[in-house]
């Protein structure tokens, strides 16, 4: 399937991904966050990695949206540069067999894409290897970067080529033995971090001194962590979003629908007089947009 048919498929589509529970969907006009989520793949030269949700909504969907937001907010440094390292998104089975994505008799649930939207590979993948981060980093670096890295370190070589000198040099005096030195390369890469990031994590998988590895580490999870939580990027995939919630009555805590910013019922709020105990009342997970 090349772009171009991707693409027009793409627009036709009832193209809403997520859920009435954690991932059903209603047709809906295609959403701006896919078409975002596109050009910030051609435009950085990044691949894509399509994420087919679940069949069943409970318990898988809401599992997967658990195990996802602890990937992203858990101190988790391999799966952050992953999520730094391509454009992951999520979709039903429903619309990515609507948009073209996936064919009516396909049963994979993860898609790479070319930085243009092509098809470049499906499989299947179990709902266990979100719920363990170093499964999720042996499952999904192969996958997003090739059985041997071969796609990054074809960007990374790319992106070598155009780097100024001064980054070739700090490179360099990452190892040096001069704290002073060190310093002021880490701090030079930091400000280039964002640009040329493809080109850090290949130079810290080939680096043979583990210390310079350590720094090119904390330099990438200083960049993912710099990134908004609620912006789509590497801390939210496109097409997710983090539910709000409201107090209840006697304590609960009731989910705004989405897009709302109040509950719109009738129900009202009526005192029960039991005491609250003052502990956390919603486990953390992710939605996904249907609109």
């Amino acid at each position: 399937m090349d772009r171009r048919f991707f693409l027009k498929a793409l627009a036709a589509a009832p193209c809403v991904f997520g859920l009435s529970e954690l991932f059903a969907q209603e047709a809906a006009p295609s959403p701006e966050w896919l078409r975002v989520a596109l050009a910030r793949m051609k435009e950085r030269k990044l691949h894509g990695v399509v994420l087919i949700a679940p069949e069943r909504i409970e318990p898988d969907q809401r599992l997967m949206g658990t195990a996802l937001r602890e990937l992203l907010e858990g101190d988790h440094a391999e799966a952050h540069e992953l999520f730094l390292g391509g454009v992951f998104i999520a979709m039903t089975p429903s619309l990515a067999a609507a948009s073209g994505i996936l064919k009516a008799d396909e049963k994979g649930n993860r898609v790479l894409l070319d930085p243009e939207g092509g098809r470049l590979a499906l499989d299947a993948t179990d709902l266990e290897v979100f719920e363990k981060p170093a499964v999720f980093t042996t499952s999904f670096e192969p996958f997003l970067f090739g059985k041997d890295r071969e796609r990054l370190k074809a960007r990374a070589e790319e992106l070598e080529k155009s780097a100024p000198r001064e980054l070739s040099a700090a490179f360099r005096d990452l190892g040096s033995e001069d704290i002073a030195v060190r310093e002021r390369a880490t701090g030079l890469m930091k400000a280039h971090a964002a640009d040329y990031h493809p080109l850090f994590a290949w130079k810290r998988r080939i680096e043979p001194d583990a210390e310079v590895r350590f720094r090119l580490r904390s330099i990438l999870e200083n960049l993912y962590q710099g990134a908004r939580k609620d912006a789509f990027g590497p801390r939210l995939p496109y097409g997710t979003r983090i539910p709000k919630f409201v107090e209840g009555g006697c304590g609960s805590m009731d989910e705004l629908p989405e897009g709302e910013k109040e509950l719109k019922d009738d129900r009202g709020m009526v005192a029960c007089g039991m005491a609250v105990m003052d502990e956390p009342k919603v486990k953390l997970f992710l939605r996904f947009l249907t609109k």
